[in-house]
């Protein structure tokens, strides 16, 4: 039964943060089924090119199978097809303000398109996506500022990605453009989304609180370029319009203007690979980099407009012990992003995740996964003293820990049962620390 502890301040105080929090989530790649260190991908999770070179569509994958045959003629005439369904059910039986339960889901389509083998451009490649998202956030309901359920955002049906990629300079130079996520490349890892908080899940949720940065599904137009030293050295950079209202499910993607006061945000990231970690089978990458946007903010305390302000970054991610097992994706894998923030004109001033995966812990079940995890935002010190002058509570930190499993019941189907601790929900102290069980279900069309 739902009930509700609720308090004027505490939910004038929850209508702003989560007002000012952006529509955005991220999901896993269902083709993806267990941690994947060494491919740290080009072009964030769904890099077309990658995505024909390992193979990553085959039918025994996917739900609805081969098509007849179909769909490897395809594949090898250069055009792939994916699809997905995710959902997350999650309740908070104690703790917040109120005790109910909430669903969301995801279906995501993309259509990937080898230009080579189909006009002749080698080394290009085309992505064409959407996705379409209902349901309801069970955070709005808490309240808490980290998304318990990671697939929330963009309620609507939209289109993502409408871009091309090319491979060039004898494959050291991989170019991306059009209507793209920035998050699909920056301060991303395969491994963040075995946690279903948005905390965790795409990026470290900092970087597009406090900036307007695209991340899945809302797109702007942008262009990346990453340049390959060697196999584990890297630079890239991208530049991307940023209008703090786009993403709105109004727009539906589809709008592609760029309006007058819009900002640009330049993002530049270095990465790196140790070679004597991957020789030993302990693959691992470290990422340090930074946003700057030219958006223009409100300075908390004196409600002065500016523009420009920044976020940086680093994060690394590593396999930690080789299991038993034959498979080179079995063992233990961890995570660790950190991030700051100037504290004038950004909600997050400081940020900090973690995680620790283990694949294949069960005996007869190699590719299920164990996750743990963790996360600790701190509020910036400047919003927290201008709601004190406007009678409001004052900010200070919010806190997740999160366990579950992922049980892979079928190539192209699992079932991840899900616990999170919400600690000082919404930073105040004064919404009571929430414990939420969830289960998403993910399948692969």
């Amino acid at each position: 039964m739902r009930t509700s502890r609720s308090t004027p301040a505490v939910g004038l105080l929850a209508t702003m943060l989560l007002g000012a929090a952006p529509v955005l989530a991220s999901q896993r790649s269902g083709w993806m089924m267990a941690p994947q260190e060494e491919n740290d991908t080009s072009w964030g999770i769904i890099d077309p090119h990658s995505l024909f070179e390992w193979n990553a569509l085959r039918e025994e994958n996917t739900l609805t199978g081969g098509w007849g045959g179909e769909r490897s003629r395809l594949s090898h005439a250069g055009i792939g097809f994916a699809g997905g369904y995710v959902t997350e059910v999650a309740g908070n039986p104690v703790g917040g303000t109120t005790q109910t339960a909430r669903y969301t889901h995801n279906i995501s389509l993309a259509v990937f398109v080898d230009l080579g083998r189909v006009v002749g451009l080698t080394d290009t490649y085309a992505l064409v996506s959407a996705s379409n998202r209902a349901g309801n956030s069970l955070s709005r309901d808490i309240p808490n500022f980290f998304a318990v359920q990671e697939i929330f955002g963009g309620q609507t049906t939209r289109l993502v990605h409408l871009a091309l990629e090319k491979i060039t300079a004898g494959g050291h130079l991989d170019l991306v453009g059009g209507r793209i996520d920035a998050l699909d490349d920056f301060a991303t890892s395969p491994l963040y989304c075995y946690a279903q908080n948005l905390g965790f899940c795409g990026n470290p949720l900092s970087i597009p609180v406090n900036a307007s940065v695209s991340s899945y599904p809302n797109t702007a137009w942008g262009l990346r370029a990453r340049w390959s030293f060697t196999d584990n050295i890297y630079a890239m950079t991208g530049v991307y319009d940023a209008f703090s209202e786009f993403r709105a499910n109004r727009y539906h993607g589809v709008d592609f203007s760029i309006r007058h006061d819009s900002g640009v945000a330049v993002i530049q990231e270095f990465g790196w690979q140790p070679l004597i970690a991957r020789r030993l089978g302990l693959p691992g990458t470290v990422k340090v980099g930074g946003v700057y946007t030219s958006e223009p903010k409100v300075k908390f305390e004196s409600g002065n407009r500016r523009s420009g302000t920044y976020d940086v970054y680093a994060t690394i991610q590593q396999k930690l012990w080789q299991g038993p097992g034959p498979a080179a994706y079995q063992g233990l894998s961890g995570f660790l992003a950190v991030t700051y923030a100037p504290a004038d004109l950004n909600t997050l001033e400081h940020f900090v995740d973690a995680g620790l995966l283990y694949t294949g812990l069960v005996p007869g079940r190699d590719r299920d996964v164990l996750g743990l995890f963790g996360l600790y935002g701190h509020f910036s010190h400047d919003l927290s003293r201008s709601q004190v002058v406007q009678h409001a509570p004052g900010l200070d930190h919010e806190a997740v820990l999160e366990l579950n499993y992922q049980y892979n019941v079928t190539s192209w189907l699992y079932l991840q049962p899900d616990v999170q601790g919400v600690l000082r929900p919404s930073g105040t102290g004064r919404v009571p620390d929430a414990l939420v069980l969830a289960m998403q279900v993910g399948v692969t069309f």
